[in-house]
């Protein structure tokens, strides 16, 4: 009987033991997976180019939130490519393609002349980023568009492109973040 006195006892420290320590186990396993996901979103933007990438381009980044394109229309996150200058990416829908190119923002002067030169006969579109241009060249549709900010994008799609997807693939552009 003395026995089971003294190993209860024990058998408590011992289960009280157990329990601290998966306690202290899931709180670090807890604590590395938010370290994990805050380092991921660091080194990532929600594109699939890398943060570093982004930076080294020196103007900001526009590009179509996928849940706001029309049923369909689908952001070719394979299709991100960059130059020191410009990054270039893609939206397809059925076998088309709107290839989106993003770089730095000219002058007013100088988007003017673009307008002119290029696209002479167009509409405007406002959207959230800034005001789109849109017209034709030769058998594709052309969309100007310079940001708020410091960037410029010029989307080329098929001619043949439905004008109300056109334009809500130009509201679902976003600044990445």
């Amino acid at each position: 009987m003395d026995e089971l006195k003294e190993t209860r006892p024990k058998h408590k420290m011992l289960t009280l033991y157990s329990i601290f320590s998966s306690l202290i186990i899931i709180i670090i396993l807890i604590g590395l997976g938010v370290y994990i996901i805050k380092q991921h979103d660091n080194i990532y933007l929600p594109y699939p180019i890398s943060k570093q990438a982004a930076e080294q381009l020196g103007f900001n980044i526009y590009y179509p939130n996928s849940k706001l394109l029309p049923s369909g229309y689908i952001l070719n996150k394979g299709s991100f490519s960059s130059t020191s200058q410009v990054l270039i990416y893609s939206v397809s829908y059925g076998n088309q393609k709107i290839v989106f190119s993003d770089q730095p923002k000219p002058t007013y002067n100088q988007l003017l002349s673009f307008v002119n030169n290029n696209i002479p006969l167009n509409t405007t579109f406002s959207t959230s980023v800034g005001t789109a241009t849109i017209g034709a060249i030769k058998n594709q549709t052309v969309v100007s568009l310079p940001t708020n900010s410091d960037s410029w994008l010029i989307i080329t799609s098929p001619e043949s492109i439905n004008q109300n997807d056109l334009d809500q693939v130009l509201s679902s552009i976003e600044l990445a973040k």
